[in-house]
């Protein structure tokens, strides 16, 4: 007969059982621990190369002048050592060594800039290179990106120039976890030298801080030169508008009509913030994309989303994303899809009113939020600033002279000049005429390197085998206990 088991065996087994889990919880952390290390080491191997871009000529194409809104017809562009050396006449005869690329009459115009965008992998600055943005400022930072930044600025491999916020700073009510709260104004000041110091390009401020919090950033930053992004036009609660003097730009419509308009959708209300808002010069940056894009998934769910390039999203921001913002769409009713509708309309009249009142604005789209892929969202926003009313050449100014000099870089960006850096897209036809034909890039030259239709698709095809999950989630990781420790 089979005797029970002593106390003594039963107690031997449970410790084991223990010990066992115990060791089991810590080799899982040990795992997830590592993603950290590996991938601060990790390097794709189909990251395109730059290459010298020499002394060349680029003939018979037609220039776009963004800062006039006219078309400079056959001419010739002489690049040397990255920068545009010479304009001239077509046909100019070249000089000893000047290799001709013939342009074949394509129009050509300044590189595009996205100002709103998450870069959530190095790929997805391939990808807006292979879609014409040869400039992004990434508005979420940490401390990948300022790796990744100096990777291109050494010329390690090809992507988009990146600017780069810090991480976000934000108050208690509705921070989350990729959020920096901050509730003490003396923290605030140390937090903003210590972003000027790790090579961060700006501050990013969300509406949320408590009063003395912004104005102790703000202060700070003024100090030190440092730029600030606001989310958000409207001020921090206790605050009057004119505390958002001075910002490098102002983010989101959306955020115009939730806070000092109060979804009071009635001209006079708008037209009385609008003198208000004139009065501090800002530069808005509309991000309409990323309200259309909410409104296409809860008016037309899956089936949208089958319409996109999600294999260009990396799998971790995907999942993420999927659960905390793009599922609340999916669930929404009929009710909700016709209320997106309704306040998507309204945002493009706010962006026409914005326009008509003579405020600065330049072209961000909140790509990387939700499903939005990089390069294409950039397209969209095009298309829905000049749905909303505005002129061909003034969306185009949005995304490249307006950007430059919001950036403070329109020295060596955002137009067609001798002297500037030789980042330029050929397209097929006239965007003064057809913003559309900018979706579909001949060639980009980026700070002088040609790179055509193939090198194009192979930074797409590139942008198509993201970061793993693991690495990602050392990126994460990093972050998060970075800024908490």
């Amino acid at each position: 007969m089979t005797q029970p088991p002593s106390p003594f065996s039963l107690a031997r087994l449970l410790k084991r059982l223990l010990l066992g889990v115990l060791g089991g919880v810590l080799l899982a952390l040990l795992i997830v621990l590592l993603s950290i290390p590996v991938s601060r080491f990790e390097r794709p191997g189909d990251l395109l190369a730059v290459k010298p871009s020499g002394r060349w000529l680029l003939d018979d194409v037609h220039l776009v002048d963004v800062n006039t809104g006219a078309t400079l017809p056959d001419q010739q562009l002489l690049i040397d050592n990255g920068r545009i050396a010479q304009i001239r006449a077509a046909g100019t005869p070249a000089g000893d060594g000047e290799h001709v690329i013939d342009g074949h009459g394509a129009w050509v115009t300044p590189g595009l800039f996205d100002l709103h965008v998450h870069i959530h992998d190095r790929k997805y600055l391939g990808l807006y290179l292979a879609h014409g943005v040869t400039t992004v400022r990434n508005m979420r930072g940490f401390a990948a990106h300022l790796r990744w930044k100096q990777e291109l600025q050494a010329g390690e491999w090809l992507g988009s120039n990146l600017v780069t916020s810090s991480p976000v700073l934000d108050g208690e009510k509705y921070a989350h976890a990729l959020q920096q709260v901050v509730t003490d104004p003396e923290h605030a000041r140390a937090l903003v030298r210590r972003y000027q110091q790790d090579g961060y390009d700006l501050i990013k401020a969300y509406g949320y801080l408590d009063a003395p919090v912004f104005e102790a950033v703000v202060s700070e930053a003024r100090q030190l030169g440092f730029p600030v992004a606001k989310h958000g036009p409207n001020p921090v609660e206790g605050l009057a508008l004119e505390s958002n003097r001075g910002m490098q730009s102002l983010e989101h419509v959306e955020d115009i009509l939730q806070g000092p308009l109060q979804f009071n959708f009635e001209a006079e209300a708008l037209d009385a913030w609008l003198v208000e808002l004139k009065q501090i010069d800002p530069v808005v940056v509309p991000t309409l994309a990323t309200y259309e894009h909410l409104t296409q998934l809860s008016d037309h769910k899956q089936a949208f989303i089958d319409g996109l390039a999600m294999d260009t999203l990396n799998p971790l921001y995907r999942a993420l994303l999927g659960e905390f913002a793009v599922k609340r769409w999916l669930q929404a009713d009929a009710g909700q899809a016709e209320w997106n509708r309704k306040v998507l309309d309204y945002l493009m009249h706010i962006v026409q009113r914005l326009d008509e009142e003579g405020v600065t604005l330049a072209l961000g789209s909140d790509g990387g939020t939700m499903y939005m892929p990089p390069g294409s969202s950039t397209h969209r926003e095009l298309a829905l600033m000049h749905e909303a009313g505005l002129g061909h050449a003034t969306v185009l100014r949005t995304a490249t002279i307006n950007a430059a000099r919001t950036l403070g870089i329109a020295d060596d960006y955002g137009s067609i000049e001798a002297g500037k850096v030789a980042d330029l897209v050929l397209v097929g036809g006239n965007p003064l005429e057809d913003l559309g034909v900018l979706e579909q890039p001949q060639a980009v030259i980026k700070a002088g390197q040609w790179l055509s239709e193939e090198d194009l698709q192979a930074l797409k095809t590139s942008g198509a085998n993201p970061s793993s999950f693991y690495v990602t989630l050392g990126r994460l990781l990093e972050d998060v206990l970075g800024r908490k420790f």
